[in-house]
């Protein structure tokens, strides 16, 4: 996921994190103030900081000017289940013992895996078959270092991938 890829999705999670007490409401996107919309897009297209947009949010909701349902929200978060895999540095040198963290992650029925890439090298999550080939579940263009690549399992079982550039690097979600 490139950059822009990446503060599009965190401007989106945190304005519907603002706004998730509104969703139970008949509330249209013309009831969210411009200057609010603005700002997120000037963060989405590189702009302002990520500081500065989660700064300006903060400041809305310290001062009451947004007040949220925090029951909701937290409903809502309960909801949305998400687990993470860490691509750790060092993952590509084939003695290194930086395998994924955890390396057979297990998760519930409708939980989207997010995998990190903290390595200095780009990777790549390659779904495979029992026999080790690529198959279209889910397959990433090569992450960057901080690049994430996520996917929502909805059916159980047994997961393989690996990165192709370092195909030595293989991991598991067990869906259950």
């Amino acid at each position: 996921m490139n950059l822009t890829k990446s503060k599009f999705s965190l401007s989106v999670l945190a304005l519907s994190l603002v706004f998730g007490s509104f969703l139970l409401y008949d509330v249209s996107a013309e009831s969210v103030p411009e200057w609010i919309r603005s700002t997120a897009l000037w963060y989405g297209e590189g702009a302002i900081s990520e500081t500065e947009f989660l700064n300006a949010l903060k400041y809305l909701i310290e001062n009451q000017i947004l007040v949220i349902d925090v029951e909701v929200v937290e409903e809502k978060v309960l909801k949305t289940s998400s687990a993470t895999v860490i691509l750790p540095n060092g993952n590509s040198d084939m003695g290194n013992v930086g395998f994924y963290i955890p390396l057979n992650l297990e998760v519930t029925k409708g939980t989207t895996v997010i995998w990190l890439n903290d390595d200095v090298l780009g990777h790549t999550i390659q779904s495979q078959d029992g026999e080790g080939n690529v198959i279209g579940l889910f397959n990433s263009d090569i992450l960057e270092t901080g690049d994430r690549f996520a996917n929502k399992f909805e059916e159980e079982g047994v997961y393989n991938y690996f990165c192709t550039l370092h195909p030595w690097r293989v991991g598991v979600i067990t869906v259950r």
